[in-house]
């Protein structure tokens, strides 16, 4: 057995130990986890990330769910020491499903997971969960998995389904120049149909909608594996924003290991100038909500410190409209164009 993986055992007695000491002398039992408060969130100019500060959970805390969600993360716990030590891997779909009958969702388990990420302070795969697949891959790659080599260039419009765990996926270039990040899986189909790497020579992606790690590390690894630049095309509107910033500086949400999977990607549209002509017909009015998130990201150092950024933000809030992707004429031809004319924001905020 593994340095690593006896460490994390180790460390999931120590745990379990402590909270069985605790109930035998009628304490309340705890655990303590690196802290996600803003405090202990480290934002600025170069990503988002997680601090070492760390908080204390009990068992018996003063509100009921306390005692529910203790008792969940324990089980997740417990579950996780059996995969650790078995050398086994699944993703946290199975997992979900395995423990289903302790948690009310899939999001209700990730939730918990994401606690016990916190708690050992290790990556999701050191414990053998993987994300269920979350995002697809086309164009101009290769992909080897054992024996079995893909040639992205010859698959249909769904592309190539990443799975939650790449470590054993090689990546080659088939000549590509650009990797293409799509915020949506319909809009990815749609360039896959038009074959968009025969125009411009692409590794197409998409995370379907927020992208999980996997999703992020290809990205990563394409970027710097095969020196390309990312481009990244989103909805009109502060979430398609969110999405491409998650890309670029992580999210606390993930832990310690959110910012592990970073990319220096280039914001290839929409802009306000890409929509500003669009039939009234396609636009929709901002809600309660699109003007919180557009006042988050306004406060935000990543872009209230670059100004090409902070100025599409501002138009989009002062015109409080959004318009989506699929809403584009001739999407293939529009992207085409705009990379051609290298219609897109570089990091410095430049249209390179």
């Amino acid at each position: 057995m593994s340095t690593d993986r006896q460490i994390i055992l180790e460390k999931i007695e120590s745990i379990i130990l402590d909270i069985s000491r605790s109930l035998s002398e009628n304490k309340s039992p705890k655990y303590t986890l690196i802290s996600k408060s803003r405090s202990n969130v480290r934002q600025d100019a170069t990503g988002i990330q997680l601090g070492t500060a760390t908080t204390e959970v009990e068992m018996f805390g003063r509100q009921g769910a306390s005692t529910l969600k203790f008792s969940k993360v324990v089980q997740i716990l417990s579950f996780v020491y059996k995969l650790v030590l078995e050398n086994s891997n699944v993703t946290q779909r199975d997992a979900y499903y395995t423990l289903s009958g302790s948690f009310n969702s899939q999001n209700d388990f990730n939730r918990c997971f994401e606690d016990v990420l916190r708690i050992l302070d290790v990556p999701r795969r050191a414990l053998g969960l993987s994300a269920a697949p979350k995002g697809s891959i086309a164009g101009a790659v290769k992909i080897t998995q054992g024996t079995e080599e893909i040639d992205c260039l010859l698959l249909g419009k769904s592309g190539y389904e990443l799975p939650g765990d790449l470590s054993n996926i090689k990546l080659d270039s088939l000549g590509a120049r650009y990797v293409l990040v799509v915020e949506k899986d319909a809009v990815f189909k749609t360039l896959c149909e038009k074959v968009i790497w025969n125009e411009v020579p692409c590794i197409l992606i998409t995370g379907r909608g927020y992208p999980g790690l996997a999703v992020r590390e290809v990205v990563s690894r394409c970027e710097s594996d095969f020196n390309l630049p990312v481009l990244g095309l989103f909805d009109y509107n502060p979430h398609g924003l969110q999405i491409l910033l998650t890309y670029r500086f992580g999210s606390a949400r993930m832990g310690r290991e959110g910012i592990q999977y970073t990319s220096n990607i280039q914001w290839l549209g929409l802009h306000w100038f890409d929509v500003k002509d669009a039939n009234a017909k396609h636009f929709k009015k901002f809600g309660k909500k699109d003007m919180q998130v557009c006042d988050s990201l306004l406060s935000q150092p990543f872009v209230n410190q670059r100004r090409r950024y902070y100025e599409e933000v501002a138009q989009m809030k002062r015109h409080e409209v959004k318009l989506e992707l699929e809403s584009v004429d001739d999407i293939k031809e529009f992207v085409v164009r705009k990379i051609l004319k290298k219609k897109f924001f570089d990091d410095r905020f430049h249209e390179s």
